[in-house]
């Protein structure tokens, strides 16, 4: 039960707090985390030290040109395949700073490819300024929208080309879906529970529901869960069947490429890691028990969680969305023939410059690392070709999905 000795420091804090209160002392851990993140005006994402050496925000956009170099490559590819429409949208959700959109469509005006709609879907209000002011330096127009509902809800005038019809699109993210509120459970004998919030003494803590989860609800085999050792924590991401269905429900006709970390769900729910991918960052330390610093750091610590993969492409097929590729960010850089042609360019014209970027791509693509770590999903929908970018077909990882 929660005691109110002494509250948070953070006005987040004491939300946070209040919330669980409402919610009779225990809070699912979904629900606090979109508080810690995302509160209007409070969360972390909110916050004015996101960017910047106090801030955690640093994603592969801010290293290098790598990034934006390897979506051009897989946007110009997949333009091609929808039948290189005069008429396209280019959509990035959760852009943070708006710096690899700026960087991509700088890439794509160099190439014989009209230039699309552009559209941002960005929750914050404080990163919608961020995109915005990045965008409009580099002279980019674009629509901003808060959410899928949003977009949805006017999709006739922003989506449409000017015959009427539909435009088709070309979907990107990176490090997105890490980022979406998960829900947490702890096996106790044959039976999972659902881990929450409480709080007391200066302190957040996990609890337990008082209720097993109802066997189904997870969208991971039961003979996986029947082999975890007693006292298994885990968490899953039930917003990844949302963003899916969010996607299905704007557009008709699209490719969709994110990016971020994870694993395979054989992999992300191995018997040996029994304590799941949750974690915080606060000025750029991990933080591996997040309830421990929330107390103090509430608005100030990022919370992210590794994305299951194969529950992304499972959820996506319930929407008639396709996984075409699956790979590591490492082959994926490594085979995009921009990115190869930027290496040539730094190795035969030596410079600080070279050098800096060069030390960012080792970062970007060796294995054991951010390599091997991040994956590309490349996704469609309302295509009837499922082929995956040319370059990439050799090192295509789409069984180890097993869907």
């Amino acid at each position: 039960m929660s005691v109110n000795n002494k509250e948070p420091k953070s006005e987040l804090g004491k939300m946070i707090c209040q919330r669980i209160d409402e919610h009779g002392g225990w809070l699912p851990f979904d629900q606090f985390m979109r508080l810690a993140l995302y509160a209007p005006g409070a969360g972390y994402y909110e916050s004015e030290h996101v960017f910047g050496e106090k801030g955690d925000f640093v994603t592969a956009a801010d290293m290098g040109p790598w990034l934006g170099l390897g979506f051009a490559d897989l946007v110009a590819w997949a333009w091609h395949e929808l039948g290189s429409p005069e008429h396209w949208c280019l959509l990035e959700q959760g852009g943070g700073s708006g710096r690899l959109l700026a960087q991509l469509v700088r890439h794509l005006s160099a190439l014989p490819i009209p230039m699309p709609k552009i559209i941002c879907i960005e929750t914050s209000q404080r990163m919608q300024l961020a995109q915005q002011s990045t965008l409009d330096q580099a002279g980019i127009q674009l629509d901003i929208f808060a959410s899928w509902d949003a977009l949805h809800e006017q999709a006739a005038s922003v989506l449409n080309s000017p015959d009427g019809s539909r435009m088709p699109v070309v979907m990107l993210s990176n490090e997105l879906p890490d980022a979406f509120p998960v829900r947490c459970f702890v096996k106790h004998g044959a039976e999972l529970f659902e881990r929450g919030v409480t709080y007391h003494d200066e302190v957040f803590g996990w609890a337990d529901a008082a209720s097993p989860i109802a066997a189904g609800t997870l969208p991971i085999e039961q003979a996986r869960i029947d082999a975890w050792p007693d006292g298994y924590i885990s968490e899953w991401n039930p917003n990844l069947d949302a963003w899916q269905k969010d996607i299905a429900a704007c557009i008709e006709r699209c490719f969709i490429l994110t990016v971020d970390y994870g694993y395979t769900q054989q992999e992300y729910y191995r018997q040996n890691r029994q304590e799941g991918t949750l974690m915080g960052h606060w000025h750029h330390e991990v933080i591996h028990d997040v309830l421990s610093q929330m107390w103090h750091h509430a608005g100030s610590m990022d919370i992210t969680a590794h994305i299951d993969f194969t529950a992304l492409a499972k959820a996506g097929l319930m929407r008639d969305i396709q996984t075409l590729t699956f790979t590591t960010q490492g082959a994926w850089l490594a085979q995009s023939p921009s990115v190869q042609q930027q290496v040539q360019q730094c190795a035969q014209h030596p410079s600080v410059d070279s050098m800096r970027d060069m030390a960012f791509a080792k970062q970007l693509l060796m294995p054991f690392g951010m390599g091997e770590t991040f994956k590309l999903m490349v996704q469609s929908r309302g295509l009837d070709k499922r082929l995956s970018p040319p370059y990439l077909q050799a090192f295509d990882h789409l069984v180890k999905l097993a869907l």
